[in-house]
Order: C-alpha cells, then sequence, then structure tokens
C-alpha cells in the first residue's frame, strides 16, 4: 500500500534517527555557508567598494550586467588562496567571451589549471570543480593566437576534468 506525501513527511517529523540527520545537515550547510562567506568576505568588500553590488563572486556567474571594471579584482583574487568552491565561482565569473584579449587572464588561467587537482583526486565533495570551472573560463576566452598554449595545456591534462571542452575548442580553433 503506498502513502501520501502528506503521510510520509508525518511519519519523518515522527522519525527521531531522520530528524537527527536533517539537523547535522543543515548545520553542515550552515557551516558551510559561513565558511564560504568568510573565504571571500574581502574579495566581495573590494568589489562592492569598486561599485559592484555582490553578496558573492557567483553573482556575476551567467550575469547579464557590465562588470567588466570588475575584472582586475577578479584576477587579483585567482591569484590569491581561496576555497576551491570561490576559485571555481571567480573562474566561471570570468567565461566571459568579451574578456578574451586579457592576456594576463589566460596565463592565470592555465597556470592554475595546471595546479588544480581534478576530482578524481579530492576526497571532500564540497572542495570539487575548481579546475572544471577553469576549463570553462579557458574554452570561453580561447582565440586562435592561444592555440599553442592550448595544446601544452592539453597534453599535460590529459584526464583533466573538462578537458573535452578544451579539446573541442582547439579542434575549433584549428
Amino acid at each position: 500500500m503506498s502513502k501520501t506525501a502528506a503521510e510520509l513527511m508525518a511519519e519523518l517529523a515522527k522519525n527521531k534517527e531522520y530528524q537527527a540527520m536533517k539537523k547535522a545537515q543543515n548545520e553542515r550547510l550552515t557551516d558551510l555557508e559561513k565558511l564560504y562567506a568568510d573565504d571571500e568576505r574581502e574579495l566581495v568588500k573590494e568589489l562592492n567598494q569598486a561599485g559592484f553590488a555582490v553578496a558573492s563572486v557567483w553573482d556575476f556567474v551567467n550575469s547579464k550586467n557590465d562588470y567588466m571594471g570588475a575584472v582586475p579584482i577578479l584576477i587579483k583574487h585567482l591569484k590569491n588562496k581561496h576555497h576551491p568552491k570561490i576559485l571555481a565561482g571567480l573562474a566561471r565569473s570570468l567565461a566571459v567571451a568579451e574578456f578574451s584579449s586579457n592576456d594576463e587572464l589566460w596565463s592565470v588561467l592555465v597556470e592554475l589549471y595546471n595546479k588544480a587537482p581534478s576530482d578524481s583526486e579530492i576526497d571532500i565533495p564540497e572542495e570539487r570543480g575548481a579546475q572544471e570551472a577553469i576549463a570553462v573560463a579557458l574554452e570561453s576566452l580561447a582565440l586562435s593566437s592561444r592555440t599553442e598554449s592550448l595544446k601544452k595545456l592539453i597534453e599535460k591534462n590529459q584526464s583533466g576534468d573538462g578537458i573535452h571542452w578544451l579539446r573541442d575548442k582547439l579542434k575549433e580553433l584549428s
């Protein structure tokens, strides 16, 4: 006999084991939110002072707003030590074709991709995704003038996260 959603929810509300698990999960999420906010506090402060009203670097991802003026701050923070989720947000915020003429950005992202561990090397799920985010940014910024750099990156990172996008981009540019 099947249960209605309301019956299941009532049953779970009475289940002490489920409630304890749910409480622990909520506490973990709260701790992560605090960790991320603490990590990007200085970055957000600098962006706000520069006139960009954001609460997180992730506010730029897929944004329709013009934030070209934030690029120097974002590059500066790519060079700083950040939690992998904040690094991923930085990289994804810079995955914009309009930024492709910025050679410093390209160089910093190539260096970061080479240094970033792939998800298969990371035990903590919340620390995964940075290398793939960097690949997304590199794919967006790749130009025909960067073909050799892209080839070297692919050769060095045959099984890196997001490498398939970079291979596809190389084929497109060649």
